[in-house]
């Protein structure tokens, strides 16, 4: 089977900081970063740090779009204000007209989605932030033609079209669903355990064949967790047996791609030479020419980093890539993998 190798460009090292990932990257391979300290734009080798909205001295970052713009939330440390979304354009952060919310995408149309106190899950455009559903409900990810996909109260994904709401169930005997992205042909991805992320398994939806288990990376993996898709089909995330998602040390967890119905551990597709010391343990978009961000373990350190195709190589079908087959649960808090570690006030399901 024919899959790409890939470069590897360690995008916490421009930050200069410890600490760093990143959340999405466009067709451009412009990348959105968060570290503790800052949120920075990547675009053609440079780095852009992103100032918080006035009164604020924090933020972070979530998605972007092919326009180069960017969406997150700002706030203040010292007197807090809860979470005050903003677009990022052109160099500059300015306030979205919605309170105490958190935008987690935004498509080529300027459409956001996210989920705020009071008002639930969102679809902001032009100008108007609308409720598409209940306040205990929040939105993820929408794609270029307004389709929208998240997490109901009811602890299951959903997708969201033309007014109406889809329960997009679970994968069988699991209680538990939720969606993190969906491309322009309608396909999903997101995980499906018994209760929560880290006890269950990546799944791929589509109106044709429904959701489907995409299995985990070993077997001795707890979870699975699908996050970013592009319009090609192919899917990333993450397998493993480790409940802390943002772990520097690189155990117990291990960056995945799905394509052509196979998971491979992206740290098997490495160009020769090209690791930079790295463990990839979790990515979270990938562009449609195949470009893939993330955060790794180097050094004892967590960065951002960002895989680019350099060939389209034979690679041996993967032995460690398996169906679930058997099940294991822990319990741990839920965690971001799109937000950076800060306090909020607004009562909103945080992103798998």
């Amino acid at each position: 089977m024919a899959v790409s190798l890939y470069s590897v460009t360690d995008l916490g090292s421009l930050t200069g900081e410890a600490f760093s990932f990143a959340t999405d990257i466009n067709d451009s391979g412009e990348v959105a970063i968060n570290s503790l300290a800052s949120s920075f734009f990547y675009s053609n080798g440079s780095l852009q740090k992103i100032s918080p909205l006035p009164g604020d001295n924090q933020l972070s970052v979530t998605g972007i779009n092919n326009l180069g713009q960017v969406v997150g939330n700002s706030v203040s440390s010292n007197n807090f204000t809860g979470n005050n979304p903003f677009l990022y354009s052109n160099g500059i952060t300015q306030p979205l007209p919605i309170r105490n919310a958190i935008p987690y995408a935004i498509n080529d149309r300027t459409q956001i989605v996210g989920g705020a106190s009071g008002l639930g899950p969102f679809l902001y455009s032009d100008g108007i932030a609308t409720s598409i559903g209940t306040p205990a409900n929040v939105a993820y990810s929408l794609n270029n033609l307004g389709q929208v996909v998240g997490f109901l109260s009811s602890n299951t994904a959903f997708l969201y079209q033309n007014g109406l709401t889809t329960n997009l169930g679970t994968l069988p005997l699991y209680q538990y669903s939720v969606a993190n992205d969906i491309n322009d042909l309608g396909q999903v991805v997101g995980s499906s355990g018994f209760s929560r992320v880290d006890d269950g398994s990546a799944f791929l939806y589509s109106s044709s064949t429904g959701i489907q288990d995409l299995g985990r990376l070993r077997p001795t993996d707890l979870f699975s967790v699908g996050v970013g898709i592009n319009n090609l089909g192919q899917a990333v995330g993450f397998s493993g047996t480790n409940s802390n998602f943002f772990a520097a040390d690189g155990n117990g967890l291990r960056a995945f791609l799905y394509s052509d119905n196979t998971l491979y551990d992206l740290n098997n597709l490495i160009a020769p030479g090209s690791d930079a010391g790295f463990t990839l343990t979790a990515a979270s978009a990938i562009n449609n020419k195949g470009q893939i961000v993330g955060r790794g373990a180097v050094n004892g350190e967590l960065h951002a980093f960002l895989l680019t195709p350099t060939s389209s190589v034979s690679v041996a079908e993967p032995t460690s890539g398996v169906p679930i087959l058997w099940f294991g649960a822990v319990v741990i808090l839920f965690a971001a993998l799109k937000r950076q570690p800060q306090s909020s006030s607004a009562t909103i399901q945080q992103r798998s």
